[in-house]
């Protein structure tokens, strides 16, 4: 079965939307590790201000009661 990733129009304006923060354990080499997401929504996501694209690297930081996210710098 073989699956086409959609690139939706980035010409949205919806700054702000509900997600959802999930688990989706996985099994590898026999042993099952947790695996987490965090959904966005299409409409935020593809809003001309969205600062990432499919594939960027990311950096997480718990400040607090807050998540920060943002791009990884590129190490050479």
């Amino acid at each position: 079965m073989e699956f086409k990733v959609v690139n939706p129009n980035r010409e949205h304006k919806m700054r702000k939307g509900k997600g959802r923060f999930f688990n989706r354990p996985t099994v590898s080499k026999g042993k099952k590790y947790d695996k987490f997401f965090a959904y966005i929504p299409t409409k935020v996501a593809t809003d001309t201000s969205f600062p990432f694209r499919d594939g960027d690297r990311i950096e997480v930081e718990i400040v607090r009661d807050t998540i920060v996210i943002r791009k990884a710098e590129e190490t050479s």
